[in-house]
């Protein structure tokens, strides 16, 4: 059961001031006169409204018990977590060989209204005042070759592919439709000019059909283990093929979405144009090559581009002052901007152990040397505060509150809700010295909600200047985002953290830490025991696979790859020894309803479809389905009766005159139920809803 704080009493002013009037005939029955213009029923409603005030703050009491009690036992508020997005830059034509963008590259995108499809989706984020800021995550070197073609080649056989690579829903396989050792995919660059020598970054935007998603195993750490070399990178010099010196594969031999780096040739002479099957054009070819097929599903492509980078919805500020010290006790600054993206803290062991090592009264030296490695930790975390005292300034650091400091500490908390720095009294934590604008925040960066998680095209306002860029754009959306935990959700969270004890053991541990995995949105999670995805009709011991349904405002969520090795990697850390998890995406079916309708006299036909319409897409979604409004169950059959039973529920709905399941294309019979195969779920986007209009009697 959910530990509930206890309200001490409820009592308002009203309630207050009632009670004492009624009381006035027992103690005072000489006082008679009990209409508001009496002085006496002034001093009762000033003294109603006193104890108002002092009943909330008691209340308040046992709730910070509560709170602190979870801080005790580590049960935290989740923070506000940015949104990432890859952005694309589009160079000036004719464009410069190179041309490099900073990190912390600004663009801005400003939300546009949902449509009005979407509005029954809870989740979607609301529209901003102000355009969301996003900044690149690190530099990025853009080539001003163009990818002019793509090939795949079997064989002798190349078949082109360079309007599929387009970014317009389109897909292609990797390797051809009959995939095969020796067989490969090849670029071609136009560029007037000698290939550059740089550090080439290509983006692989990897097709994934929703029925088809590859789980993901845990029981191990893959980044510890090197990918299989199955494909290898070259590049033609003018007389044959030559490796490209390969610096990092995010996409894992692409396997997975992500970035590949490589080192073009030293020599600029090596890096020759040729032409190939019906390119008429003499370009600068890189091809990549299938030498050792261990695919289990042969890879299928989106997009390869260039001039591609991640950014995160954070925006950084440096060099902010706070305002002075007045030399007071428990001084409070407020930040111009919130919430304030940063890393987790040190623990409080972590700091009395550093603190144990060092000397009583550090020397000048010394001081210097734990000024330095302070300002380091605190730059790590994302947050540095300094405060000059008069001999120049000096990082502060923060915690979770005054109780373990001491009166030399210099200590202060930070609220990274509201961008609040609060100082100590003197006794618990140092008060800053008086001085004019000394506290002065060096470094932090702000951000981070679901607001972050913007369209596709949206992200397109170039902030920061940079020469020979026309134009970015974010051709896929932005993803990720999620505002901060609500306490509420803090408290509900807090039992089930304690009974799983930071262990995976039962069904329901699984699914909880799985909803609780950092960094990544997951809305539900479901956990199949003795369930193996290469053997799903023999129930296997020791097995588990995990359903995740990532928070979206898709009809079907499907998690990325990246979503999935993230709730593996965390219930790596948790499961038992003999324990073998899979973390797999949920499989779809469609379900769409086809009715006819009649509506009362006085009703708007097309404002009853539209509410028939976006009922039916609630009611049949993965998320907010189902009979309680939690999301569809798993397997869970789609009734005849609470289709039925719903739409007849709408206002301006007569009677139903004719009403059918369709499932994946397969209508069936009036009145009968749609069964759901197991482990499946149903979306829903189109139905055939005809609406008729009673004539007036």
């Amino acid at each position: 059961m959910t530990l509930q704080a206890p309200n001490l009493d409820d009592r308002q002013f009203l309630e207050l001031f009632e009670e004492m009037r009624a009381l006035i005939p027992r103690y005072a029955p000489e006082w008679t006169d009990h209409n508001l213009s009496d002085p006496g029923i002034t001093m009762m409603q000033l003294f109603a409204w006193l104890g108002e005030i002092i009943l909330f703050r008691l209340n308040r009491v046992p709730d910070r018990n509560y709170i602190k009690f979870l801080q005790l036992i580590g049960v935290e508020q989740k923070p506000a977590v940015p949104a990432q997005a890859e952005v694309t830059f589009l160079l000036v034509q004719p464009a410069l060989p190179i041309v490099f963008i900073p990190k912390g590259t600004r663009i801005s995108a400003q939300v546009k209204p949902p449509p009005p499809s979407a509005l029954a989706y809870p989740t979607l984020p609301p529209e901003p005042e102000d355009p969301v800021i996003f900044e690149t995550d690190e530099p990025l070197i853009a080539l001003g070759a163009v990818l002019q073609a793509v090939l795949v080649a079997e064989g002798a056989t190349f078949t082109d592919y360079t309007e599929a690579n387009q970014v317009a829903q389109q897909h292609y396989p990797a390797f051809g439709n009959n995939a095969e050792n020796g067989n490969a995919l090849l670029l071609g660059f136009a560029f007037d000019g000698t290939f550059p020598e740089m550090e080439l970054n290509l983006f692989v935007q990897l097709f994934v059909e929703p029925n088809n998603a590859q789980e993901t195993r845990c029981d191990r750490q893959t980044e510890s283990f090197p990918s299989t070399e199955m494909v290898v990178w070259e590049y033609w010099n003018g007389s044959n093929w030559q490796r490209l010196s390969l610096l990092k594969d995010e996409t894992r031999s692409l396997t997975q979405t992500g970035h590949i780096y490589f080192r073009t040739p030293t020599d600029s002479q090596a890096f020759q144009k040729r032409t190939l099957s019906n390119i008429s054009e003499s370009l600068y070819w890189i091809r990549c090559q299938l030498v050792d097929f261990q695919y289990d599903r042969t890879p299928k492509i989106d997009a390869i581009l260039t001039n591609t980078v991640r950014a995160i919805a954070i925006t950084t500020v440096r060099d902010e002052v706070i305002g002075s010290s007045n030399g007071q006790p428990n001084q409070f600054f407020r930040l111009r901007n919130a919430p304030i993206y940063a890393k987790a803290l040190r623990s409080v062991d972590e700091r009395l152990r550093e603190n144990s090592t060092r000397s009583f009264m550090p020397n000048e030296v010394e001081q210097k040397a734990i000024n330095e490695k302070l300002r380091q930790q605190e730059l790590i975390k994302g947050f540095l505060l300094e405060v000059d005292e008069g001999q120049g300034a000096e990082p502060w650091e923060e915690v979770e509150d005054f109780f373990n400091s001491n009166a030399g500490d210099r200590h202060y908390t930070l609220n990274r809700t509201t961008g609040d720095i609060t100082f100590g009294n003197g006794e618990s934590g140092r008060i800053p010295l008086a001085g004019i604008n000394n506290l002065v925040v060096r470094y932090y960066r702000y951000g981070g909600g679901r607001v972050g998680n913007v369209g596709a095209d949206m992200i397109t306002d170039l902030q920061s200047p940079v020469p020979g860029i026309d134009k970015v754009t974010n051709y896929w959306a932005a993803e990720g985002g999620d505002n901060e935990e609500l306490i509420q959700d803090t408290k509900a969270r807090a039992p089930k953290e304690l009974k799983a004890r930071d262990r995976a053991v039962t069904i329901q541990d699984f699914e909880f830490l799985a909803l609780q995995t950092p960094g990544v949105r997951i809305r539900r999670a479901y956990a199949l025991p003795l369930y193996h995805p290469q053997f799903p009709d023999t129930s296997v011991p020791g097995a588990i696979t995990v359903i995740v349904i990532p928070d979206s405002i898709a009809p079907n969520p499907i998690p990325s790859q990246k979503t999935l090795q993230a709730v593996c990697a965390y219930l790596n850390q948790h499961r038992l020894l003999t324990t073998e998890i899979f973390v797999a995406p949920p499989k779809y079916i469609q379900v769409s309803i086809e009715a006819s309708v009649l509506t009362r006299p006085t009703a708007n036909s097309a404002e009853v479809k539209t509410q028939i319409e976006t009922t039916l897409n609630t009611y049949l979604n993965p998320l907010t389905g189902g009979e309680d409004g939690l999301g569809w169950d798993l397997g869970a059959p789609v009734l005849h009766s609470e289709i039925f039973r719903r739409i007849l529920n709408i206002s301006g709905v007569q009677r139903i005159e004719n009403l059918q399941i369709v499932v994946n294309g397969e209508r069936f019979p009036p009145c009968t139920d749609a069964p759901i195969p197991i482990n499946y779920l149903v979306f829903s986007t189109d139905h055939d809803i005809t609406v008729n209009l009673t004539a007036a009697i």
